[in-house]
């Protein structure tokens, strides 16, 4: 069973994308729980305790009071990793929506149904990779078994390695980052200092010493890594599928 929660201040566009997804998701076979929310500031008050409900969201940008894109951001800041579909009308915003790494950015009246269909199966085989996509980390009998998409970096002093995840949360448990770099091979992560490891898609921006983390994190960044970490982070934005409407 997928969660999917969907989010526009027009009532007549949820009822219609709510029945597209039960139609597509039939047709697939997929079970669904749809629930639907009239603004962002209701939507994010509904996550704001549980942040993980939701496996997909499809959000509106032009809404009044709170927007799509800052709804978005507020509740990539509360830890939400959900698979974000933008749903609206207007392309202009595209770039600004990078920012929170949504699956697709799709527009109303635009985007056929065999198109949101596909979409809508990337981001459940997105949400069933995830499902192997872990990380497990044990101390003093505690094991953390952690989504690998909800870790932004780890830090290391003195062999006691610091996971940090779901925004502002973290673990300590002992290990080396050679062992943490071995594990999390071709899962998006890169070693931007001796101790220091970071997830590639919290990166918003890079200063001349420092990388900075959708969290509000600032990592050092070790000169020897520069060139390494500066690839790694252009090879990953080519591999992002955010759709721009032309």
């Amino acid at each position: 069973m997928y969660t999917i929660f969907l989010c526009d201040d027009n009532q007549e566009t949820l009822d219609e994308y709510a029945s597209l997804i039960k139609t597509i998701a039939e047709k697939n076979h997929i079970q669904v729980r749809i629930s639907s929310f009239s603004s962002g500031e209701q939507l994010f008050f509904h996550l704001s305790d549980c942040p993980g409900q939701a496996d997909i969201i499809y959000l509106d940008i032009l809404m009044n009071q709170l927007n799509g894109i800052e709804t978005a951001k507020k509740l990539r800041n509360s830890g939400c990793q959900s698979e974000i579909i933008f749903l609206t009308t207007s392309d202009e915003y595209v770039f600004e929506a990078f920012d929170v790494t949504p699956l697709q950015y799709l527009l109303k009246g635009e985007t056929t149904s065999e198109r949101f269909e596909k979409v809508f199966l990337q981001a459940i085989a997105r949400i069933q990779k995830k499902g192997s996509d872990m990380f497990l980390c044990e101390s003093q009998g505690v094991q953390k078994v952690l989504s690998v998409s909800s870790i932004s970096f780890f830090e290391i002093t003195k062999r006691i390695v610091t996971v940090h995840y779901n925004g502002s949360e973290k673990f300590n448990f002992y290990s080396s980052m050679e062992n943490i770099e071995t594990q999390l091979s071709d899962k998006g992560f890169v070693r931007v200092h001796r101790s220091y490891i970071v997830n590639l898609s919290y990166i918003t921006m890079f200063q001349q010493n420092a990388v900075c983390l959708k969290t509000g994190a600032v990592i050092p960044l070790g000169v020897t890594y520069i060139k390494l970490v500066r690839q790694a982070f252009s090879d990953y934005i080519s591999r992002i599928s955010l759709h721009i409407p032309r």
